[in-house]
């Protein structure tokens, strides 16, 4: 399945059933937290400090509201997140007094939404790999752009600086720039990262914001993606928030009633 295809199918999987237009200013962003991380400001050393950061984290359970804007279906829902590193991810879409819209599952490169208004789970199978020159939002994006999710060690790294002073991550593979990470210079919390894709044309930027210290690990409570080609925008706003906490196994496991339509992609 091309990852415009997946894309719309994404869009329509968590809006289509959603009746609440939205049509309002974001809120003002809270500053960072006053935190000071001392030493040199190297791209190895920044690479471990954020890797040892980020990977702290191990489990994520969390309430949160989802609201999109831009795109053929603007709307907003709620939502329950899991997710356990490196790779399962679950998110329950629901509205506040009805029924479920959506349950995606991922695993590895094994995507499943079950949509119970259609009475149909949707499969689809994905790769790092993806062909980012057709634009859209696949669902992996979506995992990458709410889960920060580490510098790979394959990747080349070298620093700028951005116009408001914040240090400018530049990762390269193969010779070509695949991800700009902006980090705050002080406290070392990214704040924005903006992925390149083949074209040399950002296709997903995510920003971080609200940062609070929850279980002993920080988190953005605050989360914006941004799709520049399509002019898709959606913002996940926490309100609750579980770090490193046991999930059962069973969590990673859609409940589909008998009768549903499989429809493989």
């Amino acid at each position: 399945m091309n990852a415009l295809k997946l894309s719309t199918l994404w869009v329509l999987l968590i809006f289509s059933s959603a009746p609440l237009l939205v049509s309002c200013k974001a809120p003002a962003t809270k500053a960072l937290p006053q935190l000071e991380v001392k030493g040199e400001r190297s791209p190895e050393s920044i690479k471990r400090i954020i890797n040892e950061r980020l990977r702290s984290i191990q489990t994520v359970e969390g309430h949160l509201t989802i609201i999109s804007k831009g795109g053929p279906s603007p709307g907003r829902c709620q939502a329950l997140l899991f997710f356990k590193r490196p790779s399962q991810f679950r998110l329950k879409g629901y509205q506040a007094f009805g029924p479920t819209l959506f349950d995606l599952l991922m695993e590895e490169s094994l995507i499943q939404v079950y949509i119970p208004e259609q009475n149909k789970v949707f499969k689809t199978d994905i790769s790092e790999g993806t062909n980012k020159q057709t634009p859209g939002l696949t669902p992996l994006d979506l995992m990458k752009g709410i889960f920060q999710m580490g510098i790979d060690e394959s990747e080349e790294l070298s620093l700028s600086q951005s116009p408001l002073g914040d240090i400018v991550l530049n990762h390269q593979k193969k010779g070509r720039v695949v991800k700009r990470t902006e980090i705050d210079s002080q406290s070392l919390f990214i704040k924005k990262e903006t992925f390149i894709g083949a074209l040399e044309q950002p296709y997903l930027i995510t920003s971080y914001s609200e940062y609070e210290k929850i279980d002993e690990q920080w988190w953005p409570f605050r989360i914006e993606l941004q799709q520049p080609i399509e002019g898709q925008f959606m913002t996940f706003e926490f309100q609750t928030v579980r770090a490193n906490g046991p999930i059962e196994r069973d969590v990673f496991k859609l409940d589909i009633p008998p009768g549903v339509i499989t429809v493989h992609q």
